[in-house]
Order: structure tokens, then sequence, then C-alpha cells
């Protein structure tokens, strides 16, 4: 069977402000990402994705063995460049092969098993599923939940477009939706777990997750990365936000490992059991009421941690808000002087802004 090729040419007025980031997010998107001959070549269980540069343009080529994973490719690669290049407002056109309005390869369909809450804070929801052995996998951590609303009695989903973006059922109603930490998945039982921090600035996920019962329904796409690197010293820095992925890596950590996580949360009820092993040190920072996004605790502990000599051997994960999350980012490349293959950071969010503003304005309002 012959394979499926589309492509697309996307015009920057300057390609370099975003290059970078649409490569290292290539990564994120379950992709295995390699450079030659001055093509940025990436694979995934869907197929392969060429990315080539020239002058202020973007060649973007991409082949699978099917209509469906032709579209999911060009469905991540249409995400990813919108969101990182939003102030471009890039015209992303695809020619090529068509295959119609197909299912995603990867969605599923989620059933709440169980609800109970951690902390005052911290809801964990148990989901149940078939197929899970996609998103069974150690350095995929992350996920896209697509919000079913409570007691919808005939449920629809969205499928996959020729153009890479998500077709709705006509007349249907558009699915809000989130990036959340998988804190377990057991492909075995079918189960998986999602914790939910319940922050008062409210939104979609978080409204939905406060009513969510067994028996409602969420989509689940994904993987995505952010996941952990083997280290010899592992360090975890983070506030509620990145406190599901903060966990779900150090309780996957070998016995033997080294290292210290500094989890900021707001008071000592926030705190919860994580079973790290005994050479990781697990630090809590309270706030006190003071308001969440204060950079202060987090980056002066981070200031004052003894950095070892072997920066290839440490492995630094964060996961907060941008304005801690930048002043992090910036010891990091000046004082510390960890390469970015040793350190995955993302800011989860932006004091003053919600989410939905977020996605709005894209990917710069919390690029580091």
């Amino acid at each position: 069977m012959s394979s499926l090729k589309a492509h697309t040419t996307i015009t920057f007025s300057d390609l370099t402000r975003y290059l970078d980031k649409i490569v290292t997010l290539l990564g994120d998107h379950d992709m295995q990402v390699r450079f030659a001959d001055g093509i940025h070549v990436a694979t995934s269980p869907y197929g392969t994705v060429r990315v080539r540069p020239a002058g202020q343009m973007l060649h973007i080529a991409v082949e699978a063995e099917n209509g469906a994973s032709l579209n999911r490719l060009k469905n991540a690669l249409t995400g990813l460049v919108d969101f990182v290049a939003r102030a471009e407002d890039p015209a992303i056109t695809w020619t090529g092969d068509k295959a119609g309005d197909t299912w995603p390869p990867d969605f599923r369909v989620l059933t709440v098993r169980a609800v109970r809450e951690l902390t005052p804070r911290m809801r964990r929801i148990r989901f149940a599923g078939e197929n899970l052995a996609h998103y069974d996998v150690p350095d995929q951590i992350h996920c896209r939940l697509l919000f079913q609303p409570h007691g919808e009695p005939n449920p629809e989903w969205p499928r996959l477009g020729d153009n890479g973006r998500l077709v709705w059922p006509k007349g249907g109603q558009q699915l809000a939706s989130r990036i959340y930490t998988m804190r377990t998945v057991d492909a075995a039982t079918g189960m998986l777990d999602v914790d939910f921090y319940l922050h008062d600035a409210g939104g979609a996920g978080v409204e939905w997750a406060r009513k969510a019962a067994p028996g409602a329904l969420v989509g689940l796409l994904g993987p995505g990365a952010h996941g952990p690197k083997p280290a010899g010293w592992n360090v975890y820095v983070g506030d509620e936000t990145g406190l599901p992925g903060m966990a779900r890596m150090i309780e996957a950590l070998p016995r033997d490992a080294k290292g210290i996580a500094l989890i900021e949360v707001a008071e000592q009820a926030e705190e919860q059991p994580i079973a790290a092993p005994g050479g990781v040190d697990i630090r809590w920072f309270h706030r006190h009421g003071r308001p969440p996004g204060t950079p202060d605790p987090l980056v002066q502990a981070v200031r004052s941690l003894d950095w070892p000599a072997d920066k290839e051997g440490t492995f630094f994960w964060c996961g907060c808000e941008y304005s801690t999350f930048r002043e992090i980012r910036q010891f990091l490349r000046e004082t510390v002087k960890l390469p970015n293959h040793r350190q995955v950071a993302f800011s989860h969010w932006r004091r003053g802004l919600s989410n939905d503003e977020i996605i709005a304005a894209g990917g710069d309002v919390v690029a580091g």
C-alpha cells in the first residue's frame, strides 16, 4: 500500500523567532526528531514529518500509511505552529492527498469510575477506558482532555479534517479542552488517573472536575511529552499545577535515585504523600495567604541549591506560574549553565490571564 503525503508552506515575517520553538515542541508530540541536510525529520507512530526552513518560509511535509494518521500529523503541526506563532496569524494551507474527515487514531472515550479528594484543593478522578497501552509511556506524561457536558444524553465527538483542524458535528457544541498530566496509567486494567487542582480562577477543566461523578465522559488525545530523562541527580520544581507531574516522575525513579523536589502549595493541608526513593529530598513551601505566582520562595530555593559539576548527569523539571518559571530559566541559563537538553521547564499558567486568554494570545505569553 502506497503512503499518503501532504505539504504546506508557511511564510513568516521573522522565522528565526519561532523555528527553534517549533522544532523543540515536535518532540513533545510523541515524535523523535533528528536534523540532517538542513531538514528536521520527526518520526512518530503516525508517520513522518519533514520541516525545512528556507529564508522566511517553512516547508512542512507529512507522510503516513493511512488517512487517519495523515490527518493526525497535519492536526499536530497546524496546532503547534498556530500556537507558537500566534502573533504572525500564520496561513496554513495543506495540499496533497486528502482523506476526508477521520477519527483521530489516538482518540479514546473515558468514563469516570471514581472521584476522591487528595487534599482540600486536589481532586483525583479515576477514568476507565479501552486500549490505553498507547498512553502508558514513561516519558509521555501529558494528554488533552475534551470535556463532555455533564448529563449530555447524546455525546458527540470531533473528527479531524483535511485542513489539519478539528471538525465538529454539524450543529454540535464545541467541547472545551485542556492539557493535563496523567498521574497514573494502567493499560492492563484500563484505568487512568488525573489529579485536578481546583484553583479559584476556575475554567472549563476545573468546573467540569468540581461536578464530576461516576459515569461522566471525557475524550482523550495524546500523549505528549515533558517527562523525565535519565540522570544521576534530579531536580523538580513546581506549584500545585506541576505537582501531579512531579509526583508521577519521582515515584517512577529507580530506588537508588538521588535528587530534590521543591514544591509550593497554599498550606500544609495541601501536602500529599509521594513515594519517593530514599535519596530524593521532598521540600514543601507554603504560601500562607500569599498570592499564587509570587516567585520568591521557589526562585530562592533553586538559587540556593548546590549544583553538581556534572551538568550532563543532571535533570531539571519545572512546572509553575510564568514569572517564577521565567526567573528560574534565566538563572539556569546564565548561572548554572545547564544545557537545554537536560531540562524540561514550562509555564503552566500566568497570573492575571485565564487559560482561554493564554490560548487566544498564543505561546509568546508563556514562553521563556
